[in-house]
């Protein structure tokens, strides 16, 4: 089985507590995903968050000025390929995603989530260098470019959001509204046709969830050919405050299918991001778990594929 990620916060995770992406204790490592024909990753930049009481951390990204985090983040990132260049290619593009695949490497692409990484046009432009081509605009707060669902999804882009919009299209980065308001969202749809994706999010038809997309938003998605991650969080996967189940991420697959996104749905776990995920999925060596659940509801293997796998390779190759 092939397997195609767009969303997981480990090299966040590998730069708080010096863990490698050799071998480590977090959701991946080189172990966990050698079980698979092909493994292709989003690795996010993640703007930072301060540890919860009680869990000690090597360094903290919040420690440092706003100005040097992304720099720091780009710095392990770069640290991270080149120590585990031997079975991991970072990719700019599709042409080194299929080189990579080819020599039986997994191919890591990178992003960044929360756009207040990049507070000027010099830290956009570094980002670019580096090979970030996916960006989220905000996570879970207010920046100077946009408001996450979290805090006001009532408050849409900043005229400064709209400028990086119009920077990263032209560039050729894909931009993702996983955690972007829901203002936001259209306010980006005014400003541009690219088919853009939701990395890591849900249907909020089946859970009502602000992080969650409407059947409108999805329909937009699929209407552009853009992509939408499932998300394996628990709270995203039902209201009740339960751990989610492997039948509670086949309803929002179901849901979504119904609503034509047969060739626009992929997977965006949320691992390393998120402390609660069905139990049959520990790490990102267990995703086989949901495959296997998939085709005993008489979804067609060539469906499995898609979603795992298929339809991300269809975008990337469209996209960069």
């Amino acid at each position: 089985m092939r397997y195609f990620d767009l969303h997981c916060d480990t090299l966040y995770e590998c730069y708080e507590t010096g863990k490698n992406l050799r071998e480590n204790d977090l959701m991946i490592d080189r172990a966990k995903v050698s079980g698979y024909n092909h493994y292709a990753q989003f690795f996010a930049l993640f703007c930072g968050a301060r540890a919860p009481d009680g869990v000690k951390r090597a360094r903290s990204l919040f420690d440092l000025p706003e100005e040097d985090r992304l720099d720091a983040l780009l710095s392990e990132a770069k640290r991270q390929f080149r120590d585990n260049a031997d079975w991991l290619t970072l990719c700019f593009d599709s042409e080194e995603f299929d080189l990579a695949r080819n020599k039986g490497k997994a191919a890591a692409f990178l992003s960044i989530e929360g756009a207040e990484l990049m507070p000027t046009e010099a830290h956009v432009q570094r980002a670019y260098d580096a090979g970030v081509r996916l960006v989220t605009l905000s996570w879970n707060y207010r920046n100077v470019y946009a408001c996450g669902a979290a805090t006001d999804n009532d408050a849409g882009l900043t005229e400064r959001g709209r400028a990086l919009v119009q920077d990263l299209v032209r560039r050729g980065v894909i931009l993702d509204v996983s955690h972007l308001s829901e203002r936001g969202f259209w306010d980006l749809c005014v400003e541009t046709e690219a088919p853009f994706v939701a990395s890591h999010s849900n249907s909020r038809a089946v859970c009502h969830h602000l992080r969650n997309l409407t059947d409108l938003q999805f329909s937009e998605i699929v209407r552009r050919g853009g992509l939408c991650g499932i998300n394996l969080y628990s709270a995203f996967l039902r209201e009740d405050g339960t751990r989610g189940t492997l039948s509670d991420a086949l309803r929002h697959i179901e849901h979504f299918m119904e609503q034509g996104g047969e060739s626009c749905l992929a997977l965006g776990c949320d691992f390393d991001g998120c402390d609660s995920l069905p139990a049959e999925i520990a790490t990102a060596g267990h995703m086989e778990a949901l495959a296997e659940q998939m085709l005993r509801h008489n979804y067609l293997e060539s469906t499995v594929r898609a979603l795992f796998y298929d339809n991300a390779d269809a975008y990337i190759h469209r996209m960069l």
